[in-house]
């Protein structure tokens, strides 16, 4: 009974206020962070009262959240503030009732009632009247304790105590930071016939973990990369099952704008973003862009291989000419009847104007293979050396032109002589274009001065 006493004063002194919010908005950043702003109406009658705020994400950052009074009460202002992130569950339950009365039923039925000495992991500790038992608990055992413990609750919570309250009702507005939520783009492109063209699809996948639901929320996406303070020390983030929700394409979806050096995309209307689910919006209506297939070789990334890649401008005349946010993008191709994947590439935040490549794998019959032929030392400070590099086209009846990307890590070189036309992309990278016949090869051979 004393127990019980306890646990009814408890209640009294902690309820205080808590009231659902009336409005939620959501802006989410690309690298597991959002900003949650929910306006609430309470009604506080006493000055002493506490406010106390339910249904917040179990991973907000406590000293980003802010409180503030949008009645216009400039009195009102917040003295102390707690975030209460104790939850319930069956092993901090048994920890508090150490050295309090238990009831124990086995799985044979057997009652057995005493006094919790210890918990290990997947036994009990018992002082009963026929002396001490160690008990194996398992999940066939069932433990009755008394009441709820002091300090756990239900749901993660904030608790102010507040000064300049007018003993109305008073509209305030919280705001926090929470990780636990991000978005992503994904981009689905489906090629013609001679991948002259892609008909792309673009999404955006809000990935919701942070432990609240943000019901009829305002939404908005923040594409860039926002700066954040290092933290002391790395935390390791938990994984979950997801559910997957695609919100059909709108009228009413989102309008991309300038802020500040990032852009912001406005959800045109309202939605639920629950937790625990991958939420997926289109981002803006189909589109046809004009694309170019294009086979390099490049022995840095692949010693005997050649990629294919598609490359497009980001412009209107082009067909899309819209920022792009950073995501995957996944190309298909249609064989007879039906799509087939042929490859995919994460693309990085990409401005208009800009030209995107997209690597969706290794052509099945070109080959290429580098070699330094020669290589004699001029000086203490330079060394000249000749490179041959032998691309093969094993296609049957197909031409092909294929783009030699030399990659050169030296502080300066010079190209002495080129059996190809080339050019120098930047301190480190040139290119040759070598047309390759059918069903044969071509050699790119140079010489190369470098100098230390």
């Amino acid at each position: 009974m004393k127990t019980r006493v306890s646990f009814i004063l408890l209640l009294i002194l902690l309820v205080g206020v808590s009231v659902e919010a009336s409005d939620n908005f959501v802006t989410v950043y690309n690298d597991d962070l959002a900003l949650i702003k929910q306006v609430r109406t309470i009604d506080i009658e006493r000055q002493d009262e506490l406010f106390r705020f339910t249904d917040v994400a179990a991973k907000l950052i406590p000293s980003s959240v802010r409180l503030r009074s949008v009645s216009g009460n400039t009195a009102f202002r917040v003295i102390e503030q707690n975030f209460e992130y104790d939850l319930v569950s069956s092993e901090k339950i048994l920890e508090k009732y150490i050295d309090h009365p238990i009831e124990i039923i086995r799985e044979n039925g057997e009652l057995i009632r005493g006094v919790l000495l210890n918990k290990q992991r997947g036994s009990l500790v018992l002082r009963t009247d026929n002396g001490i038992k160690l008990l194996p608990w398992n999940d066939e055992t069932t433990i009755s304790v008394g009441d709820l413990p002091e300090g756990l609750i239900t749901r993660p919570t904030l608790v102010w105590a507040l000064a300049g309250v007018k003993g109305d009702k008073e509209k305030v507005e919280v705001s926090y930071l929470t990780t636990g939520m991000d978005w992503q783009a994904q981009y689905v492109g489906v090629l013609d016939a001679k991948s002259n063209s892609i008909g792309l699809d673009a999404w955006v996948s809000v990935n919701n973990r942070c432990g609240t639901t943000f019901k009829d929320a305002k939404l908005k996406l923040v594409a860039g990369e926002v700066h954040r303070a290092l933290a002391p020390e790395s935390r390791r983030r938990e994984k979950g099952v997801y559910q997957m929700q695609a919100e059909a394409v709108a009228d009413r979806g989102f309008k991309e704008r300038e802020f500040f050096e990032y852009h912001i995309y406005d959800l045109g209307r309202r939605t639920t973003v629950k937790n625990n689910q991958i939420k997926q919006i289109a981002l803006f209506p189909p589109a046809t862009v004009s694309t170019e297939k294009g086979f390099f070789f490049n022995a840095a990334h692949d010693a005997k291989k050649v990629e294919v890649r598609l490359t497009f401008l980001n412009k209107e005349n082009a067909g899309l000419g819209k920022p792009l946010p950073a995501g995957v993008f996944r190309i298909y191709k249609k064989d007879q009847a039906s799509l087939e994947f042929v490859g995919e590439d994460r693309i990085d935040h990409t401005p208009c104007g800009e030209e995107i490549k997209i690597t969706v794998g290794k052509a099945f019959d070109l080959r290429g293979e580098r070699k330094v032929v020669k290589s004699r030392k001029i000086s203490d400070r330079s060394e000249r050396r000749t490179i041959e590099i032998e691309l093969r086209n094993n296609k049957e009846d197909e031409d092909v032109k294929i783009v030699v990307e030399e990659t050169l890590y030296y502080k300066d070189w010079d190209i002495e002589e080129a059996n190809f036309p080339h050019t120098k992309k930047d301190m480190n990278h040139v290119e040759f274009q070598v047309p390759v016949k059918a069903q044969g090869k071509a050699v790119v051979r140079y010489r190369l001065l470098r100098r230390w």
